[in-house]
């Protein structure tokens, strides 16, 4: 695969005409991450952003008591420190690959150039990155409006995928890793896929939950 048809599997990039992702590709390189591989640190120089094409990394941040909060779990398609191009000097945060990756790093301030050169392809930026912005803002609201149940049920209809005749949500990352992601504690979490299991509505099963009544878990996001 050449950079630009790299280019297309990444959503900041991917309504580019052939030409425009050749410009982009000019300054992109492809990297291999290995599982606990570091990207970047928090507070190193933001030299560049990155377009993840395989795998899923994690962005986060270690409080002052050592204590782990994840800010991101991003996968195939996302987009990772993208506020490198707006002249962010170091990355606010760590990213840590949570399985094999490839990734695309785009040297930020040559694309920043780019950018101010090419109207045209700053404006398709612009459209791709609105979309981006809309699914922050869902995810505002799962943290400031819904309770742990509706986030857990959530985050398993929208990560299911089709597995023989029903539903598997594979969760690549510990409980605890994922109850702050739901923005709650692993003790909460656990109470809540206990009172899941105990209405048959999931089954923990391979690394993940098999959703056995994917209606059951629609009626708490509805409420």
């Amino acid at each position: 695969m050449t950079l630009p048809e790299a280019l297309r599997g990444i959503f900041l990039f991917e309504n580019l005409d052939e030409a425009q992702r050749r410009l982009v590709a000019e300054y992109a390189t492809l990297l291999k991450l290995e599982k606990g591989e570091h990207l970047y640190m928090e507070s190193e120089d933001a030299l560049a952003f990155y377009g993840l094409l395989e795998g899923r990394c994690k962005v986060y941040r270690v409080s002052g008591a050592g204590d782990e909060f994840i800010i991101h779990v991003q996968g195939a398609g996302d987009v990772i420190a993208e506020a490198a191009m707006f002249d962010v000097k170091r990355y606010p945060a760590s990213c840590m690959a949570m399985e094999d990756c490839t990734v695309l790093r785009i040297d930020s301030r040559g694309f920043t150039g780019l950018l101010l050169s090419e109207p045209a392809l700053s404006l398709h930026i612009l459209h791709a990155y609105s979309r981006r912005l809309r699914g922050f803002v869902t995810a505002l609201e799962d943290l400031s409006l819904r309770d742990v149940k509706t986030r857990l049920a959530n985050y398993l209809l929208r990560n299911a995928e089709q597995e023989g005749e029903g539903l598997l949500c594979l969760v690549p990352f510990t409980k605890k890793e994922l109850a702050t992601l739901l923005g709650t504690i692993p003790e909460t979490l656990s109470r809540t896929l206990r009172d899941f299991k105990s209405r048959g509505l999931i089954d923990e099963r391979n690394g993940g939950f098999v959703l056995l009544r994917p209606d059951g878990l629609k009626a708490y996001c509805s409420e």
